[in-house]
């Protein structure tokens, strides 16, 4: 009890007293109120815990891909049996370019294979007026293998190949980065391999 100085009369200390009493418990209990109950506190505290804790959202797996498709040209030969090349735009543009032009100018419809060897076949010996188009071997990470396609030119020009194709039988390492790849064979390559000379072609056509 704090000692109350200043007032004469009992009765009167006695008042300020309880006065004074009743104000340190208001002062007290607002005091308490203002704290936070050590039951709250440990609530807070273990809240914070499991927020640090607990695992990071998982990540939106990626949408997959399309399949990448590429055009195709479809030979029919004229004692039947289709050969079917998948076109590589990505590697040869200018080459697939011209090739898919003549297709549809029906250039080969007719042509014959005539040249066959042990190790290609080609066609395309026809006349045309149209310009040489660049050589694009240098750039190209294609190879020659087995059922590839590429444009043939003179031995002494790079950039002199027009409308002649040819299609490989064999793996040709020694003709890598020197001519123009721009396709594969996807269907019918045993038809390339019993190609005769002077074999026909019925019509070549641009397919999906």
């Amino acid at each position: 009890m704090a000692i109350i100085t200043g007032v004469s009369s009992p009765k009167a200390r006695r008042a300020v007293s309880a006065a004074v009493f009743c104000l340190a418990l208001f002062i007290s209990g607002r005091i308490s109120y203002a704290m936070p109950l050590a039951a709250d506190t440990a609530k807070t505290d273990t809240g914070a815990a499991a927020a640090k804790a607990a695992p990071p959202p998982a990540a939106k797996a990626a949408p997959t891909p399309a399949p990448v498709s590429y055009p195709r040209m479809r030979i029919e030969l004229d004692k039947g049996g289709e050969i079917v090349i998948e076109l590589y735009p990505f590697a040869a543009p200018k080459a697939v370019e011209r090739i898919a032009s003549l297709v549809k100018s029906k250039f080969y419809d007719g042509l014959k294979f005539h040249r066959v060897e042990s190790y290609v076949v080609q066609t395309g010996a026809r006349e045309t007026d149209l310009p040489p188009v660049e050589g694009e071997m240098f750039s190209q990470k294609l190879t020659h293998e087995e059922g590839m396609v590429g444009m043939a030119r003179l031995p002494d020009d790079y950039d002199s190949a027009k409308a002649q194709f040819y299609i490989c039988k064999k793996h040709l390492p020694l003709m890598n980065g020197e001519y123009t790849l721009f396709g594969k064979v996807v269907s019918g390559m045993e038809l390339v391999q019993a190609i005769k000379k002077g074999q026909g072609i019925k019509r070549i056509t641009i397919i999906k």
